[in-house]
């Protein structure tokens, strides 16, 4: 039986109990780096996520001047940013906007190293993110955004599900939706495969733009800053 907080986790779905990343790459090197880059620079924003995230590292020209604390990290799922959470990741900051896109992860197929996750427990992890995010971030916003559209297949039918219960994590406050996925859809309403790298998974430049286009009310509402020469290049 695991314990945390006081509390029991031997009926919680994985997806709740904090673990650190399988991935020996990525721990604990990126953690602690990143904890040395919260402590010396000014954080205004703060994208929490997996790689996907972790990729807009690939292009800084379009956020740069928002103080990005870029906290994806290749691989994690909803209990491996938990982890991270209660491993310091979030300490010290006073950011003026948090996103979380968490979730890709947990959908794998049986072919990984483990089963995917049920949509159900996917949103259980995703909601026990966001209530640890408000404890230690109490007067920063945060905004949920949905997973983004796999192709065709069961992936695809998991991560629907998933999206259609984030907003019921919405408090009309502090906790808020933003559903990407209408951007990154076909006529369709599948994958825009223009938008995504080969794999169908991750972005290419364009689909950073467009994440950075459905961004920049929510920076102009909070005080942060796009660059709009960036968005204006086109590959």
């Amino acid at each position: 039986m695991i314990w945390m907080a006081g509390l029991s986790f031997a009926d919680s779905p994985s997806t709740v109990i904090p673990v650190p990343s399988p991935l020996k790459k990525f721990m604990p090197k990126l953690h602690l780096e990143k904890l040395e880059e919260a402590k010396n620079k000014k954080i205004d924003f703060v994208m929490i996520g997996d790689s996907i995230t972790h990729s807009w590292s690939k292009h800084p020209e379009i956020l740069n001047g928002s103080n990005l604390l870029n906290l994806g990290f290749p691989g994690d799922r909803t209990q491996n940013v938990l982890w991270r959470i209660d491993n310091g990741a979030l300490d010290g900051i006073s950011p003026k906007l948090v996103t979380l896109m968490i979730g890709t992860n947990n959908l794998h197929e049986d072919k990984k190293a483990y089963p995917p996750d049920k949509p159900e427990d996917i949103f259980t992890g995703i909601r026990a993110i966001v209530s640890e995010v408000r404890k230690r971030l109490p007067n920063t916003p945060i905004v949920i955004c949905s997973i983004f559209s796999r192709k065709a297949g069961p992936s695809y039918e998991r991560v629907k599900a998933v999206n259609a219960l984030l907003p019921r994590l919405v408090n009309g406050k502090s906790v808020h939706h933003l559903d990407l996925n209408r951007l990154f859809l076909n006529e369709k309403g599948f994958q825009n495969e223009s938008l995504f790298d080969r794999d169908l998974l991750h972005l290419n430049k364009q689909g950073y733009h467009a994440w950075a286009s459905a961004l920049k009310p929510l920076f102009k509402e909070h005080g942060l800053r796009l660059n709009p020469n960036a968005l204006g290049k086109k590959d």
